[in-house]
Order: structure tokens, then C-alpha cells, then sequence
């Protein structure tokens, strides 16, 4: 029988052997020194705890099937999508042509081109945002598709899943695709069954549940927002499909979320088309044989003459394609960069551009909510307010509400708008979807919200942020060191 000490020396033992398991697996895994050097303080600090976090957190693991079931969906989908390609002709003008480079690593790193001939409607407004997508619904002739990380389980939930019966009632195919965490509520209503008896298609992606957890990581999610009427009408933005009475108790403290989404009609909404039917496919492993239906032609001209471009991103191929888009923008501003975001963790490589920018004269102007629903995410992003205001970057904090838009304008020249955080969960764990629009009107009318937004804020200065208590400072010091993690 083994003593006491036999046990102590055997855990002791298993201990480090655990950390140097571990620390060996994250500098094998070659990601930024940021990430990695977080990780290690990780393992070796916490004991058995540290092993078994980077185990469940650690690993962007997808799961082998799911991967291969992924990597299939690509080649079907994009198979059939490719007519897009025969759109990229862009025909820069002069005022945009200095961010073709952000054209051109869309292109070629996400395999999604710049196309033109769409038409472009702003929503602000969130009850606007879910009665426009229904009249869309309820004038569907083909097929209705939805991806979102949020469907609220009543109110604007229950009118949208009223809109959606209707649909696949009469003979218009319906597919929704929620996120299992997200939408976990939606899931244990009545609302899924309401419209499988209808007809429709409802779906949890990457659901969790034990099983699952071993062989994938569970905090990978799906964020996108995307809806797709009759392959030429898309929507997409930050906007869940949700009312204001969402989330009640957190607003209580935060105030509503105050989204903006964009309403595209023409061949930009093949291109969310293209990235719903990649994860359609892979969660719900259906083989759609009818595929060209869902691809018609669209000629230019037969909408507008906007140039949107579609950037996906997520675990597995080109997982920072949406960072990198946005860092390309930035190198590119000559004049201003104006961002708002509600979720704030950049990073090292984002906060350097921002800070490069700031200090070659560019206008950096950052707006983000007040009161946050997320506490520790909000003390990290501080940490690197005080770095970000002696470069001259200038930093609002929205009053009236949480400020959930995730909008970037570039020189009034392009805009950035969809369902992505300028933060590291949105950079490198999300599945995220962003559209970025070449067109100096339409990104004129978005720095007109940003414009808006700014007046509703209170500027951070950086003589008040130096008298901040100094637990403060200390705080958001040890929040810095994993703000890689968040």
C-alpha cells in the first residue's frame, strides 16, 4: 500500500509532468507570443487546473469531422458559386483605389471578391431591423435562410418564427441555423417545433454537450448574423433577431443594445448566400442537390452600384481574415479611422496599428459603451486605453445604452459593418461574417451614425485617466497579461 508520502511524491509528479506536457503542446502550436506566453503563465502557475483549462480552452479543435465536413462544404458550395467570380471586375475609381489592397487580400485569403451592382439600406432601428426582414419573408418565392447567434425566445423571436411558418407553408424552403449557447433558450421554447411543423429546417449550431467536449472545444460559436431571402436580398449587421425587451434584467444596468445592420439587394447577397451554405451543410450534413437554384445569375446594374465584399472568418481556414482585412484598412487611412465596437480587446498587432496610425496624423477615434454586460472584458480593454490616449487616439464611452454596432469607417471612403468585435474572441474563435462597402456615400452615411453615437458620449482624457485610483490601474495591469485569452 502505497504511504502518504508515496501519494504526495506521485501528484507531485504528475504535476510537472502535466506542465511540462503543456507547455510543450502551446509552443508547438506556433501562435503569437502573446497568446502562447499567456498560456504557459497558465500551466505553470496553476496547478492540474492550468493543464486541464488549456486542454478545454486552449485548442481551437473544431472536431475532425466537423473539419472534413467543412472543408466538403467548401468545394461543393464554392463550386457553384464561383459565376461570383466573374464579378470582380471593380473598375476602381480614383477615391477608393488606395484600399484595393483590402480588395485584394479578401480575395485572395477568404476567396471572396469585391462585387458590384447592389443596393445598400442602413437599420438602426432594432423593432425597423426584424419588421423589414419579415416583409421580405412574407414576399419569398424560393427560399428563406437565417443564421444567428441570438433568437430571442419571445417577442421579436416569436414574430419572426410566426413569419417563417407562413413561409414554409406555402412551399418556400426555410432554414434556420442558431447557435446552440446563444440560442439555448430559443431551443427549450416551443418556437423550433412551432416551425419544423410548418416545414421548416431548424438547426443548433455546434451544439454542446459532454460527448462533444472531448473531442472539440465547446466556446467556439457561432456569431454570425445573416439572413438570405430569394438569393438577392441579404441582411447583416450586429443585430441578433431580438427586440428591445431582450436581455431586460442586464438592461436594467446597461441600457438596450443599440445595434446597425445593412439590407443588400444584389450579388453581395450571393456571397452571405455562400458562407450560410457552407455551415448549413456542415451542421446539418444535408447535401443540397438543386444547388445553381440557390445561385442565379445576377447581371450588374439589375440592383445598384455599390461594391460590397464579404469576409468570413473562423476555426479552421483563414481564421484571421477578418483581423487582417481590418489591419490592412487601418495601414491604409490617411485621413481618419473611426470605429465603434462594444467588445474592446486588441491586442498587440491592432494596437499598434491603431497607435501607428494615430501618430502620422491619422484621426483614430474609438466609441464604445459606458456599462458593458461583460465586466472582466471591459477592465482588460482598459488596459490599453492609457497607451491608446498618449498616442492621441480619442476614446468615447456611449451614455444612453450598451453601443452594440460594429461599425468601421476608413477616410469616409469604405466602411467595415457586420458581426465582428474589435476583440481577440471575435479575431480568432467566432465564426464572424463582415461586409466591406466601396462606396464613399453609403460609408459617408455610416460615419454620419458614428457622427451621432459620438454626440450621446463622454470623451476619456488622458489627465483623467492618469488620476484613476491606483488598484485600478493594477487591476486592469493583470487583465492586460490574459486579455490574449478573451
Amino acid at each position: 500500500m502505497l504511504t502518504g508520502i508515496d501519494w504526495s511524491n506521485w501528484l507531485l509528479g504528475l504535476d510537472w509532468t502535466l506542465r511540462i506536457v503543456g507547455v510543450f503542446v502551446v509552443i508547438c502550436r506556433r501562435r503569437p507570443p502573446s497568446v502562447s506566453l499567456a498560456w504557459i503563465a497558465i500551466v505553470l502557475a496553476v496547478p492540474f487546473i492550468g493543464f486541464v483549462a488549456y486542454m478545454f480552452f486552449g485548442e481551437n479543435r473544431l472536431g475532425r469531422s466537423r473539419v472534413e465536413r467543412y472543408l466538403n462544404a467548401r468545394l461543393t458550395v464554392d463550386e457553384h458559386a464561383g459565376a461570383l467570380w466573374i464579378l470582380r471586375n471593380l473598375n476602381w475609381t480614383d477615391e477608393n483605389r488606395r484600399f484595393s489592397p483590402v480588395a485584394e487580400y479578401g480575395a485572395g485569403v477568404a476567396e471572396m471578391p469585391a462585387l458590384v451592382g447592389n443596393s445598400l439600406e442602413l437599420i438602426h432601428d432594432t423593432e425597423g431591423f426584424i419588421d423589414r426582414i419579415i416583409e421580405d419573408i412574407d414576399s419569398a418565392q424560393h427560399h428563406v435562410h437565417i443564421e444567428t447567434f441570438i433568437w430571442q425566445e419571445a417577442d421579436a423571436g416569436e414574430r419572426m418564427t410566426d413569419a417563417v411558418c407562413r413561409a414554409a407553408k406555402r412551399g418556400v424552403a426555410c432554414r434556420v441555423l442558431a447557435d446552440g449557447i446563444g440560442s439555448k433558450h430559443f431551443f427549450r421554447s416551443d418556437l423550433p417545433g412551432r416551425m419544423r411543423d410548418a416545414g421548416a429546417q431548424v438547426l443548433a449550431a455546434l451544439p454542446a454537450h459532454p460527448v462533444r467536449a472531448l473531442f472539440s472545444r465547446l466556446d467556439l460559436r457561432d456569431h454570425r448574423k445573416i439572413v438570405v431571402i430569394d438569393s438577392n436580398t441579404g441582411y447583416s449587421g450586429s443585430q441578433n433577431i431580438n427586440g428591445t425587451s431582450f436581455n431586460a434584467k442586464v438592461a436594467e444596468k446597461t441600457g438596450p443594445w443599440i445595434d446597425a445592420s445593412i439590407r443588400i439587394r444584389g450579388p453581395a447577397a450571393q456571397a452571405l448566400q455562400q458562407v450560410f451554405l457552407r455551415m448549413w451543410e456542415v451542421e446539418s450534413r444535408e447535401q443540397i442537390d438543386d444547388m445553381d437554384d440557390y445561385f442565379p445569375r445576377i447581371e450588374t446594374g439589375d440592383f445598384g452600384e455599390c461594391t460590397v465584399q464579404t469576409i468570413p472568418s473562423g476555426p479552421g481556414p483563414a481564421p484571421r481574415a477578418i483581423k487582417d482585412a481590418l489591419l490592412t484598412t487601418i495601414y491604409n487611412c490617411r485621413d481618419e479611422f473611426v470605429m465603434t465596437t462594444p467588445y474592446f480587446v486588441p491586442g498587440e498587432a491592432m494596437t499598434a496599428a491603431l497607435i501607428a496610425a494615430a501618430q502620422r496624423g491619422v484621426h483614430v477615434e474609438l466609441i464604445m459603451p459606458k456599462r458593458l454586460d461583460s465586466p472582466i472584458v471591459a477592465i482588460a480593454g482598459r488596459a490599453f486605453y492609457r497607451d491608446l490616449l498618449e498616442a492621441g487616439v480619442r476614446i468615447l464611452h456611449y451614455r444612453p445604452a450598451l453601443l452594440h454596432s460594429k461599425i468601421f469607417t476608413a477616410d469616409r471612403e469604405i466602411a467595415l459593418i457586420g458581426s465582428t468585435n474589435f476583440d481577440q474572441r471575435s479575431f480568432y474563435l467566432n465564426f464572424e461574417v463582415t461586409s466591406i462597402i466601396y462606396d464613399s456615400d453609403f460609408a459617408s452615411l455610416l460615419r454620419s451614425l458614428q457622427t451621432h453615437y459620438a454626440g450621446e458620449s463622454d470623451e476619456v482624457t488622458l489627465a483623467e485617466w492618469r488620476k484613476r485610483p491606483r488598484y485600478k490601474q493594477i487591476v486592469e495591469n493583470a487583465m492586460q497579461l490574459v486579455a490574449p485569452l478573451l
